[in-house]
């Protein structure tokens, strides 16, 4: 589909404009965002924000600056590049921790995984232990828990944030 026909449908019918935009650029987008991310949820993560991005502000897209594709895909890549710089300063917050001695001092016989994980309610704790330590999808964590994904992903987000709050400040130490 032209960008042409594709903002008309997005001007007649949002609704359809915005099955026709996934449909079309999803996989080019997935494609964008899995060159800067590892895993392929983070990914689809980043498409799925990107082309939500676009339905809710296609407006503001102006065809003389580019194509519809070439604008996704720039929203699409500073989505990922975003999701990236958050996951290293995890990363670098947590070899941090470990740098400064962990939890173990702290805690006496406390892991650093443990130390970390206690402040967080124990559904986040459990979701957070399975996706970093188990390393299981989400889309796994939910099935073996018997919870919703969209559910089980917003609570592990939430979690990981928290997480990174605490190496944070672990770090400034």
């Amino acid at each position: 589909m032209r960008d042409e026909e594709l903002l008309e449908l997005f001007r007649t019918d949002p609704e359809s404009g915005a099955a026709a935009l996934v449909e079309q650029y999803r996989y080019l987008l997935w494609g964008v965002c899995s060159r800067r991310l590892q895993d392929p949820e983070d990914a689809w993560e980043c498409v799925y924000e990107a082309l939500a991005d676009f339905c809710l502000q296609w407006k503001r897209f102006s065809p003389v600056r580019g194509s519809v594709k070439s604008y996704l895909a720039a929203i699409a890549d500073r989505r990922a590049l975003d999701l990236y710089r958050k996951n290293q300063s995890w990363e670098r917050a947590r070899q941090a921790a470990v740098c400064n001695g962990g939890a173990a001092d702290r805690e006496g016989e406390a892991s650093l995984e443990e130390w970390l994980l206690e402040e967080l309610a124990e559904k986040e704790r459990t979701i957070v232990w399975l996706r970093c330590v188990r390393r299981m999808s989400y889309a796994e964590i939910a099935r073996a828990l018997h919870l919703p994904y969209e559910q089980t992903r917003k609570c592990g987000y939430r979690g990981l944030k928290k997480l990174r709050g605490r190496l944070e400040r672990l770090a400034g130490e």
